[in-house]
């Protein structure tokens, strides 16, 4: 146990009182998972020591504990010295529950009848430390950690006991995100919020960034059609989110209007592209004749005008932005995320193959057809999951026919005019047909499907006498229907297959099946007859389905409603009538349904990830969706 006593004889001992009764006092310094924090430097200061009567200086003990005797019935103030305190709370971690009642340590000291405050390490220092990397600002520190910027230190007034002092570690939040090939719903949810927070003005990126990731009350929150808090873990202070950029192409009419944001911290680079929003995107989503590939990008094959007009126009006006990108990418050896939706899925995609050689890991939303067949085999080697809400309309464009022609090449841009009539000619011949020629527009990555899925039964309905019935089949639709979160890939993982082999509906699983219902870089056949612009929008229908995903195996408690609703609809499969065909269909989506748990072992299993998911429940929120 530090004790300090008094170190200097009194300026006027010529003074006599009487004999004195002299007081002690008593602080712990804990981390929030009850850990002592050992030897820090610290001084104590009240009236008798500004007047030299007394000083009290010294380092906390191992038990974190400080004890001053000797002291006189006056306020005293404590401060510890900045750079050892910002040093060691950088390396301690934070408890999952972020509220007061979260705190274990509190508890314990009140029971004990010890005074109990939690303390900011601002409130405790001396003076504002030298932080990594340099924070520039230094009339306005970091508030989470610096509430008091005249670094007052701990004022208390009672003697003759002890303060716990709970710190708040120097922390600052990180997005979950797994450098892995194999799909990670955390991933999923996580770019889906940037892909939607790229829909967001600068300054409210820069605020998601600088702010909400360096407030620890609570995880950083993007609140859109729903509130939406990412899955977080905690890292240095050191290693929070810098270099956040905001590219936009200031266009008008007539120019590309891009927009997309980049940040980085110590482990990762996320890049954001901006989905459709104003009028110049939906000029560059309809600008869709066939382009050859920039070699850049792929040795063969050709690319969607307006995309590649649109990615290049970004690229012209903010070199500098691309160059950062790369180099943090390259020379600091982080990994790079990209994500979008609709437009920025696209935009996102070509990023994605201009790095495909520092090996980008791709999340995309909504997106449409980018590449024709040719390109897409080249860039087999990009990790890309692209997720689909059911009957998206944008996911079925451009179609997945040739639509180049010589018209696009000899008349500039009448011929943009020209070849796009005469591109619908060849559609409609094509789809008659259904014969498929040249390099026709191929989806590219592995497709997230959020099917909603129902059963028909076929039955004879007969009519006229029992001796010569009139008979004729009728179909109609079983009550019960449900929404399935659906990815083909984990029928691809020996492993998990091995785990789940007693698992109900897992021999539907075939190579055969699989591959007819899911083909490669397509779209697969919907239940619905029409497509729905409806279940496009990034805030009110990719989000709210993949959080409640979540929501489901986080906290099913929570989920009641999604957990119902897809055990009745497997309980319906036992109807009677129902045509082969689709019941095995249904059984392959009830198998990759109960498959979705793996995506989330990544995450679960690390210590970090463990706490990350522990806060997620806290905060979750089913949607409807």
């Amino acid at each position: 146990m530090s004790t300090t006593n008094t170190s200097l004889k009194c300026q006027y001992p010529e003074a006599y009182t009487g004999q004195q009764k002299k007081y002690w006092v008593e602080f712990q310094l804990l981390d929030e998972l009850e850990n002592p924090v050992a030897n820090m430097p610290y001084v104590a200061e009240n009236a008798a020591t500004r007047s030299q009567c007394a000083s009290y200086k010294g380092k906390s003990d191992a038990s974190g504990i400080i004890r001053i005797e000797g002291l006189h019935p006056l306020e005293l103030i404590l401060h510890i010295e900045a750079k050892p305190l910002i040093e060691e709370m950088e390396k301690r971690a934070l408890r999952p529950g972020r509220n007061e009642e979260d705190s274990t340590i509190k508890a314990k000291a009140l029971d004990r009848g010890y005074e109990y405050r939690y303390v900011k390490i601002g409130q405790l220092c001396d003076s504002f430390p030298e932080i990594e990397p340099e924070w520039h600002d230094k009339k306005h520190p970091p508030a989470c950690h610096f509430p008091d910027p005249r670094f007052s230190g701990q004022v208390v007034k009672k003697l003759n006991c002890r303060y716990v002092f709970e710190i708040c570690p120097f922390r600052a939040w990180s997005l979950m995100l797994h450098p892995q090939k194999d799909y990670s719903l955390v991933n999923a949810y996580n770019l889906g919020i940037m892909a939607d927070l790229a829909y967001a003005p600068e300054q409210a990126i820069t605020e998601y960034f600088v702010e909400k990731c360096l407030d620890l009350s609570s995880a950083p929150k993007l609140s859109t059609a729903h509130d939406y808090y990412a899955v977080v873990k905690d890292v240095p202070f050191s290693q929070r989110y810098i270099n956040c950029g905001f590219v936009t192409t200031n266009g008008n009419i007539i120019r590309h209007d891009t927009q997309f944001f980049y940040v980085s911290n110590g482990e990762h680079v996320i890049v954001a592209w901006r989905g459709t929003q104003e009028v110049r995107d939906w000029v560059t989503d309809i600008t869709f004749s066939p382009q050859v590939c920039p070699s850049y990008l792929a040795p063969v094959g050709k690319i969607h005008k307006g995309f590649l007009d649109a990615f290049e126009c970004a690229k012209e006006k903010a070199e500098q932005n691309f160059n950062e990108i790369t180099n943090l990418i390259s020379r600091d050896g982080k990994v790079p995320f990209l994500c979008g939706h609709s437009l920025g899925g696209a935009l996102a995609l070509i990023h994605a193959a201009e790095l495909r050689s520092v090996k980008p890991l791709l999340y995309t939303y909504g997106m449409p057809r980018v590449f024709t067949a040719d390109a897409v085999m080249e860039l087999n080697d990009v990790t890309h999951y692209r997720h689909v809400n059911d009957a998206d309309t944008v996911t079925g464009v451009p179609p997945d026919v040739n639509l180049y022609n010589w018209f696009y090449e000899i008349y500039g841009p009448i011929g943009t005019v020209l070849g796009a009539t005469w591109s619908v000619v060849e559609l409609l011949s094509q789809k008659i047909t259904g014969v498929k020629v040249g390099d026709c527009f191929w989806h590219h990555g592995d497709i997230a499907l959020f099917y909603y899925t129902a059963q028909t039964v076929e039955a004879s309905l007969c009519e006229g006498s029992m001796s010569a019935p009139k008979c004729r089949k009728i179909k109609y639709w079983l009550p019960k229907k449900t929404k399935y979160y659906l990815i083909p890939s984990l029928a691809e993982d020996k492993s998990i297959m091995a785990k789940n082999q007693d698992m109900r509906f897992i021999q539907s699983l075939t190579p055969e099946g699989m591959k007819k219902f899911f083909p490669k870089n397509a779209n697969p056949d919907l239940d619905s007859v029409v497509t729905n612009p409806k279940k496009h929008s990034m805030s009110s229908a990719y989000m709210p389905y993949i959080n409640d995903q979540l929501v489901e195996l986080v906290a099913p408690e929570k989920a009641e409603r999604r957990i119902k609703s897809k055990a009745a609809f497997e309980k319906q499969m036992g109807e009677a009538g129902i045509p082969d065909s689709e019941l095995k269909r249904n059984q392959m989506f009830a198998a990759l349904q109960h498959m979705v748990g793996d995506t989330l072992k990544m995450t679960s299993e690390t210590p970090e990830g463990a706490a990350a998911l522990e806060r997620y429940k806290k905060t979750s929120e089913e949607y409807s969706s």
